[in-house]
């Protein structure tokens, strides 16, 4: 664990991953109602710059009173009393490694946190509660009142890393989005003699944004490989190093994530080392929304 320690101290510069909740104002004037499904929200915006499907006025209220409603389940004290008087400090991501209910996220998510609330894909919201985290290694565990059909499932330690990978999480893209989202990304060519079992930090060229950490890394058979946890700071790279880095996530070994979850007596799921995998390419995404949730942080003003 001490080599993935240093090897975090002599990375360069990373950005941690939470995001706050912010809105987007658009110009009214010669613009249409774009409506994107994956993030279930709709904007004002040029019909050029429309990379959903343009929707009628009726229908942009009717998504809006959806998303509104989302919100409003969020924030009701009535059925959600802890969060009366506190905001809503930041979003992540996070995925259950049992069917009793227990999330990993990361610690930073939580950090702080005077209230969590978890959510699911379906848009039910429910309370959670911090059992155990470990800064050190970024990794916390939630414990909820969800009792998903299907958690996450760990590749073997031995399975090198592959080629391709999906992360899901809620990244911020102007709103951060009430449905999990799926960003592919690739693992650099010297990373593939790595295993999940080695105790380095995974680099992934990827657009990795707020509102991804705590989320997963996935194979092509929907195995976790890592949980993200960072992205490298682009702009203080430049200004150390005078190099241009762009689009690379940071994620915790499985490992890691493994041994942490074994100590808090949470015995995840590991793909035997000689069975037979599908790729699951087509679908990842929808497998995903089974087991990965968004995790509310909330605070006292």
């Amino acid at each position: 664990m001490s080599e993935f320690f240093t090897h975090r101290k002599i990375m360069f510069s990373i950005l941690i991953l939470i995001t706050l909740s912010t809105s987007v104002n658009a110009n009214a004037a010669s613009l249409v109602n774009c409506y994107d499904q994956t993030r279930e929200m709709v904007t004002r915006t040029h019909p050029d710059n429309c990379q959903g499907r343009t929707v009628n006025d009726d229908e942009a209220t009717a998504i809006r009173d959806r998303r509104r409603a989302y919100v409003q389940q969020s924030l009701d004290t009535d059925k959600n009393p802890m969060i009366v008087g506190k905001r809503l400090i930041s979003i992540g991501a996070g995925f259950f490694v049992n069917t009793e209910g227990s999330l990993l996220t990361n610690a930073h998510v939580v950090k702080d946190c005077e209230t969590l609330i978890v959510s699911r894909a379906g848009g039910e919201l429910l309370p959670a509660h911090l059992i155990a985290t470990e800064p050190k290694i970024d990794l916390a565990l939630i414990g909820t009142d969800f009792h998903p059909k299907q958690s996450a499932v760990f590749a073997p330690f031995n399975a090198p890393l592959p080629t391709s990978v999906a992360i899901v999480g809620y990244p911020n893209q102007g709103l951060p989005p009430i449905r999990p989202l799926l960003t592919k990304g690739i693992i650099a060519p010297s990373k593939l003699e790595m295993t999940s079992a080695t105790p380095r930090p995974i680099s992934i060229q990827a657009d990795v944004r707020p509102g991804n950490s705590g989320g997963p890394v996935l194979d092509d058979f929907g195995r976790v490989i890592g949980v993200i946890f960072a992205a490298v700071d682009t702009p203080a790279v430049y200004k150390n190093t005078g190099h241009i880095v762009r689009d690379i996530g940071i994620a915790i070994p499985n490992r890691l994530s493994i041994e942490f979850l074994e100590r808090n007596a949470v015995t995840p799921t590991i793909a035997k080392t000689n069975s037979v995998e599908t790729s699951k390419q087509d679908h990842l995404l929808d497998d995903a929304g089974l087991f990965v949730a968004r995790v509310e942080c909330w605070r006292t003003n």
